[in-house]
Formats: structure tokens, sequence, C-alpha cells
């Protein structure tokens, strides 16, 4: 089997891929709740088909024949590297395993809609205690056919990889522990700023549904999306989903909070401009994918954080609220601005300021991590996380599950080891707006006027037309001439909210 036989291969997945896709958005979105245990099944059967493909025994002997052949261009030998990893992690876990986690997956997080809408963790707990027994399993079938040719110290490190390749324990925790260390002090000088200055008017009165979606779409328009290749919708837990050509963005709305409808627009789309912005000559092959969710975090966070907080933006912002929801004056910038860069801990993550987001998914990721190890149980989620809460924000969640442990959609759907690329997003997000500002002195003129077409170019020239074909850390070299540091973020955090200049 040559290059090119492989290639058709890797087509014919990324089909498949488009299938699960749009099967999981509607799973989502629009399936009735009676059509789950249906769905669950026809998405585990494409998992496996999937799998099926990727473990054939002729592949191994066709990687063999592909990488001796000298005429590759470069992207294709990156494309070769890409198949070969995929390659490598389908045929560390059995199918079987494939199947079981894609069904209880599905089940779980159905379960997870009602379970966690009645604060009835003693119903959600076994569900989840299965999902995380499975993930135990894979973790340890990566481990031992992988770990010693991508350096994994730890079976947790093998679920890290599925989602953000080149993280792990070892290059995670000193980046946290520098977080922690630091945060807590700047976030206690931030509150007693803030405390200290006159505080933002918040809306008066509920805003409907109705406006606050008709200004969202206004919002993704101005942020380069395209409605005639993709669309918004409303879910429990927003998400940005769908393949390249087909963007699907949804969102949830709370009449009474302008703020979490308008930011996770903004995030979200963040997460749609790059999907649909990568290299369409390298469509359907893997070194034509995403560059892992760290990086991908980063775009949603570049738009929702280190762009659309900023005093330029809001300034540019401001009028499309006046027009489209009503005169008000806390629709002034000045005060919009206050609304959205106030700091206050507060017990839902997706809700969090910059500030003490962070601290959100340390605690996540140590639970998981431990959880993962054996050093804790599922049993043990509930406590383990209400210490946590109390250490790291001063909050309660003793009893609270839904505001707890389960407010997260993460776990119960399998994605362990997703949320260290949260953090990891902003960082990298941070450090990014930086090299922009750099290189482009005068862009934030440019963002007061809503005029953002050059950020967008700057962000398809350094990540989004990149796919895969460099590593985690060449794509940040190239980009901003170093590998990723916290001190941009630490840095960005003072600038913003105390006006420290740091050099």
């Amino acid at each position: 089997m040559t290059y090119a036989a492989l290639e058709k291969t890797f087509y014919r997945l990324a089909q498949l891929g488009h299938l699960s896709a749009m099967a999981s958005w509607d799973q989502h979105v629009m399936m009735p709740p009676k059509g789950n245990e249906a769905r669950s099944r026809a998405m585990a059967e494409l998992s496996v088909l999937s799998t099926e493909i990727l473990q054939d025994p002729s592949l191994e002997e066709a990687f063999e024949e592909a990488s001796e052949d000298t005429e590759l261009e470069p992207w294709q030998v990156a494309n070769l590297q890409q198949m070969r990893r995929r390659w490598q992690s389908a045929t560390a876990v059995p199918k079987e395993l494939v199947e079981a986690e894609s069904l209880a997956a599905s089940r779980c997080e159905h379960a997870w809609r009602t379970h966690r809408a009645d604060n009835d963790w003693a119903s959600f707990e076994p569900k989840l205690a299965e999902v995380f027994k499975i993930q135990n399993d894979i973790a340890g079938a990566l481990m031992d056919a992988l770990g010693a040719e991508r350096g994994f110290k730890n079976p947790y490190d093998a679920l890290i990889d599925r989602y953000d390749p080149g993280s792990s324990t070892q290059t995670i925790d000193p980046i946290f522990g520098k977080l922690a260390d630091e945060l807590p002090g700047l976030l206690q000088r931030i509150t007693e700023r803030q405390n200290r200055e006159t505080s933002p008017l918040a809306p008066s009165g509920p805003i409907a549904v109705e406006k606050q979606d008709r200004l969202s779409r206004r919002i993704m328009e101005l942020l380069g999306f395209d409605f005639e290749a993709g669309r918004l919708d409303v879910t429990a837990h927003p998400f940005s989903g769908g393949v390249t050509e087909d963007s699907r963005v949804t969102t949830r709305y709370d009449e009474n909070n302008l703020v979490e409808g308008l930011m996770a627009i903004i995030h979200e789309t963040g997460h749609a401009r790059y999907e649909t912005g990568l290299p369409r000559d390298w469509l359907y092959q893997p070194v034509g994918r995403s560059m892992g969710m760290g990086v991908h975090e980063s775009q949603s966070l570049f738009f929702e954080m280190q762009l659309g907080r900023s005093k330029e933006f809001v300034r540019g912002l401001a009028p499309h609220l006046s027009e489209m929801l009503g005169s008000d004056s806390c629709f002034e910038a000045e005060n919009l601005h206050r609304l959205y860069t106030k700091v206050e801990p507060g017990l839902i993550r997706v809700n969090a300021d910059e500030v003490t987001y962070p601290m959100h998914v340390i605690l996540r990721y140590e639970i998981e991590r431990d959880l993962i190890l054996g050093s804790m149980t599922v049993a043990d989620l509930p406590e383990r996380w209400n210490q946590g809460m109390k250490s790291y924000l001063g909050l309660d969640t003793h009893g609270n599950y839904k505001d707890g442990p389960m407010q997260d959609i993460h776990w119960p759907s399998g994605a362990v080891g997703y949320f260290p690329s949260y953090t990891l997003g902003a960082l990298n997000a941070a450090q990014l707006f930086a090299a922009m500002r750099r290189q482009l002195p005068d862009i934030m003129n440019d963002i007061e006027a809503m005029k953002l077409e050059r950020v967008f170019s700057w962000l398809s020239e350094h990540i989004w037309s990149k796919g895969s074909y460099l590593s985690y850390s060449e794509l940040m070299i190239e980009a901003t001439g170093e590998p990723l540091s916290s001190d941009y973020f630490l840095n960005h955090v003072r600038q913003r909210y105390l006006s420290e200049e740091v050099s």
C-alpha cells in the first residue's frame, strides 16, 4: 500500500468523522430524549467502524513502505506522521473498549442532563464511575503500548495526550504551580481595588432571549462567522462542533445574565473560526486538522478574553447593544467594560472571570489526575471538590452537586484529560495577543472601529493555516518567537486589572 492509498484510507475516516460530528450535534441539540439509546448504539458503531479501519493489519506494512518514499512533499511527510500517530493510538485500544467508551459516555451524558437538574448525585455517581473505569482501562492500554515512545510518565499523561499532544503532567505541573502561587495574591489585590471603585450597573430588568439571540448573531457576523456555512442553536452547555465546511455553534441564554450569553457566543465563535479556517488544501487529512485542544482553546479565549474583553472591543461593541437592546446606561462602553472585567469568585467555571478561571481548571486537573492514578475514587469526588473550592476560591459546595462536581459535561461524556487545555489555552491566547500587538502596533485602533480583518488575517497566517503541520512547541515559537510561558498571562492580568505596565 502506497502513501496515496493511506491518504484514501484517512479520507474515508474523515467522512465517518463528519457523520459522527453531525450525529453528536443532533444528540445534544435536536434529538428527542427517547432517541438516546438508539443514537448511543449508532454512535458506538461508528466508533467501532473507524477503529476497525485503523486496526487493519495491512496498515503496518503500508506505513513502513510510505516512510521510505523520498518523493513526498513536506506537508505529506507531516501528514504521514499524523496518520501514524492516529494509527498507533487506535491500535493501542481494543475495539471492544472503544465501543464500551462510546456507550458509557452517551448514556452518562444523557443521564447527566436530568440528574444535574435534580441535584441527584446518588443516581449519577455509578454512571460516572463506569465512565472513569473505562477511561482508566484506556489509559492503561495507551500507557502500555505508547508510553515509551511518547514519553508518558503515568497513565494520566496518556489521556492528556489524546486532547493536547505535547503536554503532560511534567509540563503542566510547574505551569499550574506558578499560577496557583501567584493568582491568589493577585486576586486579593484586584478585588480590593474593584471594591473601592464604582460598581458596574447591570441591565435594568430581564432581556428577552429573542433579543439576545439577534444580538448574538450580529456579534458572530462581526467576528467573521459565515451563516451560509454554519448555524447557531441553544443547548444545555455551550459548545462548537460540526466540521470545517459546516460549523455548529451552540449557546445558552439567561434573561437575567446578558454577560454570560454574549461571552459564550464570542468564545464559541473563536472555536468555529479556527475550525473553519483550517487549510482547505489539506482537507480530510490528519495534517489539516486542528493542533490539539490547547491551541483550540487558545483561539476561543483569544476571542473571548484577549479581544472580547479589551476596552477597544467593548467600545466598538457598545453601539450595537444600544441599537438592538435599547437605550440603557449600562450599555455605555465604560460600564460594559467594568461588567466584563468584574472579578469575583463564583461556583460555575463557564461564568468565571479570567483571573479566577484557572483555579477552576486546576481543581479539575488535580481531581481527574488523582482519579486516574488511583489516589481517590468517584465516591470521594463531592468532598474533594468542596475542599478544593474552599481552598482555591473560598466557596462552599457541600450538598450543591449541580453547581459542584456535576456542572460540566466533560466527565459524563468521557472527556478525561481535556480540562488542562482550557488554562493552557488562556496562556497561549495571552502570548499570541501580545505577539500580534508587537507585530501590528496600531491593531487596537482597528479593533475599536470593529475592523477586524487584520486580526483574522494574523491568526490565519500564524495558527489557522498551519493545521497540524507543526508540533505544539514549533507552532508557538513560529508565532510568538518563544515557547509557551505563563508570564504573558500573568502580565496581562496585572496590566488589565491593576494598570501595572510590565516590561
